[in-house]
């Protein structure tokens, strides 16, 4: 019985020793973590504009056989 429960507390402690771990480990990991002022300078936003004329000037396009 005594065997047991020696068992039990350590798989308790294990456990509760883990998740604060992790818990503690994602919560200085979200406040370290940031991108760096040249890398966001360089890094900008993709347009989903199409210019339409550049279509239109590859339709008209011909080919030499």
């Amino acid at each position: 019985m005594d065997e047991e429960r020696d068992l039990l507390l350590v798989a308790v402690f294990t456990t509760l020793t883990i998740f604060l771990w992790v818990f503690f480990e994602l919560v200085k990991t979200s406040k370290t973590s940031s991108v760096s002022r040249p890398l966001q300078q360089v890094v900008s936003p993709l347009t989903s504009k199409i210019d339409v004329s550049v279509l239109d000037e590859l339709e008209k396009r011909t080919t030499m056989d």
